[in-house]
């Protein structure tokens, strides 16, 4: 039987549910057409059901074995029925000549009384007793052993009553990512990323049969070994770190599909009862944190959001099976990453494409003035994220936060980067570009990793200086000498001609 939450017992609340018609009740009379045979075996049988819908069970029993159950109703093993003998003369009084019995029904939902010397004839009150899964109980009823027929002219020596009722729903679940009610986050490629999944704690969890949350991690993510912590959370939000011997991990890895699975131990669900009770409108809850990384196979979803969910698995103290509950697909919490793509090229002629200047990418301008806090290596968070261009002059950072918590991926704001050119490149005779001088602002938002939102980059050629001295070319310098001494010659010969000249 499929057993999901039904809203229609939430709203239950505090009002009372008659299940009078669900139980044989019955007059403690003897008169039929004779006094009953009182060396006739007496057997009185209690058949438990649960139904989920329980409009549908509006049949009187008539305390025979034929009668008939709906067909939603479905047998329901481990309730426990207090059966009172009432004196004959009074049943209101109890008979206190005869032991009271406590049964629980079986396997099949019932459990017999039999026997004559264990059963004397009478009226018995049959009484439900309490348990945390199940919804209302069934109302006492009295019962007569042996009971007339439904024709009034014979008895039922083996009297069967059919109680039924609701049992609790299972837990509900839900999940956040970064701190509680927040379904949206972004995250750098190399910053850890918190996940809460968030279920409710039924009233039997101190004894129910299974409580596991299992969680996929998308391909997207990394989980960080070690990372799970387990919180009882109380109805007034008080949170209390469970002990590891609470419950037991199986951390994500190739051969369980990555898939964590998070269990109660008995001792944990002991524990976790503590948060109890649960209040109207208000349930005690468990948090199970834990942290991934953004690896490289978000490049492939750059500014798309990667969800993440969770599953509640559930078998109540009565070991009844769970429908597993999942977090719905429209509301599993995500987290996106951006990026950015660089184009260096040359000053002069932009379709000159520069090979081999490197950058780093920092998230503050004062930071990458001093050259400090660089964005880690995704790879090796040990050392800076440094990217270099290619033969094309493209480079990029791929993996980038963008926008605030709690915005969605489409339509997050923008953040602000900047890098720092590390490595100049070199032009086709080997002479280095200038490195440039100041940082550059960059923006990373949803679409800013696509391939027309590249970001160019100019590089101005080193300028030639004046020679400095050292061996170099010396032939300016004798040409130079030449034309000093060809002029001194020259000035020798004119002063010479002028004295011949005096002298004659």
């Amino acid at each position: 039987m499929n057993l999901k939450n039904n809203q229609w017992i939430k709203k239950l609340g505090g009002i009372a549910l008659s299940l009078a018609v669900l139980c044989t009740s019955c007059t403690p009379t003897f008169a039929a057409t004779g006094s009953p045979d009182t060396s006739m075996e007496r057997s009185l049988t209690i058949h438990k059901y649960r139904m989920e819908d329980m409009s549908h069970s509006t049949t009187e029993g008539t305390g025979q074995q034929t009668d008939v159950v709906p067909a939603d109703a479905v047998p329901l093993p481990g309730i426990a029925f207090k059966v009172t003998k009432m004196q004959d003369t009074d049943n209101t009084k109890v008979d206190t000549t005869w032991n009271i019995q406590t049964v629980t029904t079986g396997a099949d939902g019932s459990v017999t009384i039999s026997g004559n010397s264990n059963l004397p004839m009478g009226v018995y009150k049959v009484e439900e007793q309490t348990n945390p899964a199940v919804a209302v109980k069934a109302d006492p009823c009295l019962v007569s052993v042996p009971l007339t027929n439904p024709a009034g002219d014979g008895w039922i020596y083996n009297v069967h009553i059919f109680p039924k009722n609701q049992i609790k729903p299972g837990p509900d679940i839900d999940k956040f990512v970064t701190e509680l009610e927040k379904k949206h986050d972004t995250s750098d490629i190399s910053q850890s990323v918190k996940w809460i999944v968030e279920t409710t704690l039924p009233d039997d969890v101190a004894t129910c049969k299974n409580y596991t949350v299992t969680d996929v991690i998308d391909t997207r993510l990394d989980y960080v070994t070690g990372s799970v912590k387990v919180y009882r959370v109380d109805t007034n939000k008080n949170r209390v770190l469970m002990t590891p011997d609470g419950y037991t991990v199986t951390e994500p890895s190739t051969a369980n599909s990555r898939t964590l699975t998070v269990s109660l131990t008995d001792a944990g669900k002991k524990t976790a009862a503590k948060s109890l009770p649960n209040a109207k409108d208000k349930k005690a809850t468990l948090n199970i944190e834990f942290n991934t990384l953004v690896n490289k196979n978000a490049e492939s979803s750059l500014g798309k959001p990667i969800p993440n969910g969770a599953t509640i698995h559930y078998t109540n103290n009565l070991d009844i099976f769970f429908e597993p509950q999942s977090v719905p697909d429209d509301k599993k919490p995500e987290v996106h990453t951006g990026g950015i793509n660089l184009l260096k090229v040359d000053a002069d002629d932009n379709a000159v494409k520069l090979q081999g200047t490197k950058f780093k990418i920092y998230r503050t301008e004062a930071d990458a003035k001093k050259n400090i806090n660089a964005v880690k290596d995704p790879a090796n968070k040990a050392i800076d994220w440094e990217v270099t261009t290619d033969a094309n002059g493209v480079a990029h950072f791929w993996g980038l936060a963008y926008g605030q918590k709690g915005q969605d991926a489409y339509y997050g704001d923008s953040t602000n980067y900047w890098i720092v050119e590390t490595q100049a490149p070199v032009d086709a005779n080997g002479k280095p570009y200038n490195m440039l001088k100041y940082p550059v602002k960059v923006t990373v938002n949803s679409n800013s990793h696509n391939e027309a939102n590249k970001i160019m980059i100019e590089n101005i050629k080193h300028y030639d200086l004046p020679y400095t001295g050292g061996m170099g070319d010396r032939t300016p310098l004798y040409i130079g000498a030449a034309l000093i001494l060809l002029a001194g010659g020259a000035a020798v010969m004119l002063i010479r001609r002028h004295r011949q000249e005096k002298q004659r």
